[in-house]
């Protein structure tokens, strides 16, 4: 059985809460969310792209999770970069 896809943006503009973030800034908080998400629902494939995407229908937990979460992930990466 396949697992549902959350899919992840590497758009810089998803991520710029605090100012510009370059697409590899972008990327890199991209890849830490994920990771991030990917050891808390472990029956989530997680995929990165540069698209923008509504969530289906069950993913309201992992984006909840991840709203809650991310600006502290991608202040740790930008800190690191």
């Amino acid at each position: 059985m396949d697992k549902p896809v959350y899919f992840i943006s590497d758009r810089p503009e998803a991520y710029e809460v605090w100012g510009e973030v370059s697409h590899e800034e972008a990327k890199a908080i991209a890849r830490t969310i994920a990771e991030h998400a990917a050891r808390h629902f472990s029956d989530v494939e997680f995929r990165i792209d540069s698209a923008w995407h509504n969530h289906g229908p069950g993913m309201g937990k992992v984006a909840d999770y991840i709203d809650s979460n991310w600006e502290a992930w991608a202040a740790a990466v930008l800190v690191r970069t």
